[in-house]
């Protein structure tokens, strides 16, 4: 498993060009989401929502937002990343009824997960980090996506080379309490001189350190 990890890393690039003819599998792409959903956030409170964007008419003006990147309309899949802007009215209450259903606790339980929810919140809101803490917390399942899927054979692309406010609004996201964080382009390389560049990286103990 570790050989296979580390080969999949490697032969992953952001794939700038997509072969439009070839579709990803509703089992590989059910599966590439099903890992995002699964990602960790702090507390547990998944302030995220993925949209995964399929009508060509609005792939169409998100590739004008996105400055005529091609991968916007040609991939297989894209998947756009938001953020919910609803955190303080309705994220603690939403966090403790499901963590109640789900664990079947009574609510008055979880009063110390509460008030540590309520404080982390409050404290970020009056330092004024609240919103890029929510934001930071999509890359999460982004990272998660782009393994899973490059596990799977499906090459990707993490984009934040777009029009958020444009975004926002072909998608309608401020009537969703929400806003784009990053879109992630899924499908099969085509014709992508990119695709035969060595990997560039750092060497490992430059990046890594032990103490």
């Amino acid at each position: 498993m570790q050989e296979e990890i580390i080969k999949a890393l490697n032969t992953r690039y952001a794939t700038k060009v997509f072969d439009s003819s070839k579709k990803i599998s509703e089992e590989n792409i059910h599966t590439i989401l099903e890992s995002a959903r699964l990602s960790p956030s702090s507390m547990g409170l998944e302030m995220w929502k993925f949209i995964v964007i399929n009508n060509t008419e609005i792939r169409a003006k998100l590739r004008e937002a996105g400055y005529g990147q091609t991968k916007i309309t040609d991939a297989s899949h894209l998947v756009l990343i938001s953020y919910r802007t609803d955190i303080i009215e309705n994220i603690s209450k939403e966090r403790l009824e499901r963590t109640a259903k789900i664990q079947n606790k009574n609510i008055s339980d979880l009063e110390g997960l509460k008030k540590m929810i309520d404080g982390s919140i409050e404290q970020k809101n009056k330092d004024g980090s609240l919103e890029s803490w929510v934001k930071m917390q999509s890359y999460i399942p982004l990272g998660i996506m782009i393994e899973t899927a490059s596990l799977l054979g499906v090459d990707n692309c993490p984009m934040e080379g777009f029009s958020l406010d444009k975004v926002d609004e072909i998608l309608e996201l401020k009537n969703k309490n929400l806003k784009s964080a990053t879109m992630l382009a899924l499908g099969y390389r085509g014709e992508d001189p990119e695709s035969k560049r060595t990997k560039v990286r750092r060497d490992f103990n430059d990046v890594v350190e032990f103490i």
